[in-house]
């Protein structure tokens, strides 16, 4: 026998191989798929995660829509540890959320973190629960500039901007923002404020000395939080699921169905699980109004 040929069934048998181990690994995976399908007839509360900077969460107003048509869902616990993200994108977490307060009963539980876009994602809750040391707040909305015009100057770079409009792109990094545009920012977004305070005020029985006070975007701790009524109590995650069952009338024995775990394991069958994404990173590209806590950037 020839050294080639050697090498050559060697090879052969070595893909045959990983061939055999990559399609067995599947089937494990179809099947456990399909056993946590099959357990959903069975009534059960459903976990759901908001994690990271908030942008974009199609996964997770799906796993939403989809409780709202399953009869089987008793209960919701949301687990949010998030500094906040795009407004948008997190009022269309809150607003899913609170459609399906009507139908179930809800709660929230904050870990590390839980402050501007993602303290609006607790507020969509029946009730909130927080850690003494996790820090919430920060109630606002902020656009990020910068202006590069002086820079471009003295690098002998003449921008050409034409537009049809003067408010037009605004801001615009490449030019000079005078009082006027500035007054024109301000004024969008103290309007964007005044609708994430007014959701505070609707879902939070506070006083108005205590809106005006976390107006200012300040930070609290968990415990701080209880104090001006901005969560209902201090505890764990398990605090939260046993008043979660308290007020569904449901028993020890119904599961809590993790539903950021079978999410992983459908993005296995997806490519799209092979784009990375840095999110932490993300938050310095981000255009438009966000409501975030960026201590540092």
């Amino acid at each position: 026998m020839k050294p080639n040929d050697f090498l050559d069934k060697f090879y052969s048998r070595r893909q045959s191989t990983i061939k055999r181990l990559l399609i067995i690994t599947i089937l494990i995976l179809l099947v456990v798929t399909a056993s946590l399908q099959f357990h959903q007839k069975e009534n059960f509360i459903a976990k759901i995660t908001v994690e990271g900077i908030i942008k974009d969460r199609n996964d997770i107003l799906e796993q939403l829509n989809n409780l709202d048509a399953d009869e089987n869902v008793k209960g919701l616990i949301t687990v949010i540890n998030s500094p906040g993200g795009t407004y948008v994108g997190s009022k269309e977490i809150h607003e899913s959320i609170k459609n399906l307060s009507k139908k179930i009963p809800t709660v929230a539980y904050m870990r590390e973190m839980a402050t501007s876009g993602g303290y609006l994602v607790s507020l969509s809750s029946d009730r909130i629960f927080g850690n003494e040391a996790t820090i919430t707040g920060s109630i606002g909305v902020i656009l990020q500039t910068a202006n590069i015009s002086q820079l471009l100057d003295k690098l002998g770079i003449n921008p050409v901007i034409i537009k049809s409009g003067d408010l037009k792109a605004v801001p615009n990094p490449a030019e000079e923002i005078d009082t006027e545009k500035l007054n024109y920012l301000k004024d969008i977004i103290q309007k964007m404020q005044k609708e994430f305070l007014n959701l505070v005020k609707k879902n939070r029985d506070i006083s108005n000395s205590t809106i005006e006070l976390v107006s200012d975007g300040r930070i609290v701790t968990g415990k701080q939080a209880k104090d001006l009524k901005l969560i209902d109590a201090v505890g764990t995650e398990n605090d939260a699921l046993s008043w979660l069952r308290q007020e569904a009338g449901l028993g020890d024995d119904v599961k809590v169905k993790d539903l950021s775990i079978q999410n992983d394991i459908t993005k296995v069958f997806n490519l799209n699980f092979l784009k990375k994404k840095i999110n932490y990173l993300n938050q310095n590209f981000y255009n438009g109004f966000i409501a975030i806590w960026t201590p540092g950037i």
